[in-house]
């Protein structure tokens, strides 16, 4: 009997942690009946195990993801019988399992120049592998599914849109607001110090308006550990000193609260294949100054402002302006809760193990 085995080595990372976190036990539990097995890190195993139901099994593979060895090395326990689901584009090359894969963004190829070097040639590798061997293929966008088109890893037919949802702690309203006589005001980003993320154009942009307006830039960015740095960000931290701080690693609740309490969030991407962050922002009631790139005018709509992410003087103005226009910040965060609200991690699910079951049932009818 065929399986469905689900590679979740990239729990605890970034976005796509969050995709797994969210995405396990769903879909495990919606498709128990091909006997879900993950694979998962040692490290994660126990914590990967623990939120899903006690009948799926968790096996280790401790090949590191997106590392020269995951290139090669075949995936465990697994068959050419079984369905592997791989969310992110590092599949197996050196296995001929059939497959189902997450495409979050293509960055490396669709911008070359904000990844590290040698990124591109992989996952050209990872992209034919891809087009050859994947049953199904979900897009986290409109916007990454036009990208995998272009970049030959599927056809628009064969890809499925399936937009991310929203955690419902974000929507909850008894976490902490913002208290006026607590301090300063705050404008928040979340998300990895990476270029690609334009840390560096938001501190030139605040650099340029810090006198005019008293608000402190709160940078909630992992950093420690994370490969292609944004360096000349930390450059400029030291140099705004204690109008800027930086954080990593908040408990969720924590996060929840300090996004809350935030005037308003800044998502001022060079490149975003969803915009996670936007979103759950907009959950939570906080306005959004989000940049006209990649998928965030599909995922924010009319209910955010936007700005050019190349232009500083365009992010200062955007800045100025929701520092300025309380009527404007009190219609965003209406709209935004509301918009946000469309978004389902139920619905992800759902969407998600459909196509799953329906790719196991043809390869089952092929294999008889």
């Amino acid at each position: 009997m065929r399986r469905l085995v689900i590679d979740a080595r990239l729990a605890g990372h970034s976005g796509i942690g969050i995709y797994l976190e969210q995405m396990l036990p769903r879909v495990t539990r919606e498709l128990s009946h091909w006997r879900p097995l993950v694979l998962a890190r040692i490290e994660s195993q126990h914590a990967i195990a623990t939120a899903l139901a006690p009948d799926v099994a968790v096996c280790e593979w401790d090949v590191p993801p997106l590392s020269a060895r995951n290139m090669v090395a075949p995936p465990p326990a697994v068959t050419d019988q079984d369905l592997l689901w791989v969310p992110h584009f590092n599949v197996p090359l050196r296995s001929s399992v059939p497959l189902a894969v997450t495409l979050h963004d293509l960055l490396p190829l669709s911008a070359p120049g904000l990844v590290g070097a040698g990124r591109a040639a992989a996952l050209r590798w990872w992209l034919r592998a891809i087009r050859t061997r994947a049953q199904a293929v979900f897009c986290i966008s409109a916007f990454t599914r036009n990208d995998a088109v272009r970049f030959g890893a599927c056809t628009m037919e064969q890809a499925t849109v399936t937009p991310l949802g929203v955690d419902p702690i974000w929507f909850n309203e008894t976490t902490a607001e913002h208290d006026a006589d607590s301090g300063p005001p705050t404008i928040i980003f979340v998300g990895l110090l990476k270029p690609h993320k334009n840390v560096a154009g938001l501190l030139r942009a605040f650099l340029q308006v810090s006198k005019a307006i008293p608000h402190r830039l709160v940078l909630v960015a992992k950093h420690t550990g994370v490969r292609n740095i944004d360096r000349e960000a930390g450059g400029l931290i030291a140099r705004l000193g204690d109008r800027v701080e930086l954080v990593e690693n908040l408990p969720q609740a924590e996060l929840v609260a300090r996004v809350r309490a935030a005037a308003f969030a800044v998502v001022p991407s060079l490149h975003e294949g969803f915009g996670l962050p936007a979103l759950e922002a907009m959950a939570a009631g906080t306005p959004v100054l989000a940049s006209r790139a990649g998928a965030l005018p599909e995922v924010c709509g009319d209910d955010a402002l936007y700005c050019d992410p190349l232009s500083e003087s365009g992010i200062a103005e955007g800045l100025l302006r929701l520092a300025g226009d309380a009527a404007l910040r009190r219609q965003l965060s209406a709209a935004g809760r509301t918009r946000a609200a469309g978004f389902s991690w139920d619905r992800c699910a759902e969407q998600t193990a459909t196509e799953l079951d329906r790719a196991l049932r043809e390869s089952s009818r092929a294999a008889s």
